[in-house]
C-alpha cells in the first residue's frame, strides 16, 4: 500500500459512515483483504455487532475465526488474545484491531501473534493515537509510531500507515465533540448542524493533504494502521 493511494477519498457516499477514524480502518482493511487467506483468526473480534463497512472476505480464507473472551459476540474460540489455544506458526493471516490499547500488557498479545503465524504470515492492527478515551472494558495507552515499531519488533518487515493529519484530527475532534450538544433547542440544532459540516470540511482538506503535509502536520493523527509479516 502506498501511503497518497490509501484516503477514503468518498466518504461523503458511505451509506454506513459511522466516523472519519472508523472509515479510515474500513478503507485500510479493505485494502489488505486480498492477504486475508488461509486460517485468519480475527483477535479481539466481533463476530456480531460489528462496526463499520467493512466486509470480511471470508469466502476466500480456509476457515475464519473470532477470538475474544465477550460471550455476548458469540467468538469462535473464548479465549484471551494473550493465551489463544491454537499450535504455534498455524495461522496464515491474524485482524488485531482497535484491541492493544484496551491492553495492560499489549506486548504479550503481539508475542503471542508471533507465536501463532507461519513463516511469511501477517497480521493487520490498528490502535488509535488522537481519539477519546473509550474504555472497553479498560482504556490503557496510547502508541506512537515508534511505540508500535518496537512493540512489533519481532517482525521482518512492518509497515505503519497514519490515519489522517493534522486537519482530519481536528475534524475527528469537532464530530465526536458535537454529540455532547444535547437537546433540541434552536440554538443546539444550530450548533450541532454546523459542527457536522465543519467536520466535513476539515476531512475534505485533511484528504486533500495526505502525505504532503508538513512534517509538523505529519504528527498528528487519529491513529495507526499496521501491516507486520512474521
Amino acid at each position: 500500500m502506498r501511503e497518497n493511494s490509501i484516503p477514503p477519498r468518498n466518504f461523503f457516499r458511505n451509506k454506513d459512515y459511522v466516523t472519519y477514524r472508523r472509515l479510515w480502518l474500513d478503507t485500510l482493511l479493505e485494502a489488505s483483504a486480498h492477504e486475508m487467506r488461509g486460517l485468519v483468526i480475527d483477535l479481539g473480534g466481533k463476530r456480531t455487532n460489528k462496526r463499520g463497512s467493512f466486509q470480511p472476505p471470508q469466502h476466500q480464507a480456509r476457515a475464519w475465526w473470532y477470538i475474544n473472551l465477550d460471550l455476548e459476540t458469540k467468538p469462535d474460540v473464548y479465549a484471551d488474545v494473550a493465551q489463544v489455544p491454537i499450535r504455534e506458526k498455524s495461522v496464515d493471516c491474524v485482524i488485531c484491531t482497535e484491541v492493544l490499547e484496551h491492553l495492560p500488557r499489549p506486548e504479550r498479545c503481539v508475542e503471542e501473534i508471533h507465536r501463532l503465524l507461519h513463516d511469511g504470515g501477517v497480521v493487520f492492527a490498528s490502535t488509535p493515537f488522537f481519539y477519546p478515551v473509550h474504555a472497553d472494558p479498560h482504556d490503557y495507552q496510547r502508541f506512537t509510531e515508534d511505540g508500535l515499531r518496537r512493540l512489533f519488533h519481532e517482525f521482518k518487515k512492518v509497515e505503519i500507515h497514519r490515519m489522517g493529519g493534522y486537519a482530519g484530527v481536528l475534524g475527528l475532534l469537532v464530530e465526536l465533540g458535537s454529540a455532547g450538544v444535547e437537546g433540541n433547542s434552536f440554538p443546539n440544532k444550530v450548533l450541532r448542524w454546523a459542527m457536522k459540516w465543519i467536520s466535513r470540511w476539515l476531512f475534505l482538506r485533511d484528504l486533500s493533504l495526505y502525505g504532503t503535509e508538513t512534517r509538523s502536520w505529519m504528527n498528528f493523527t487519529t491513529g495507526y494502521f499496521v501491516r507486520a509479516v512474521r
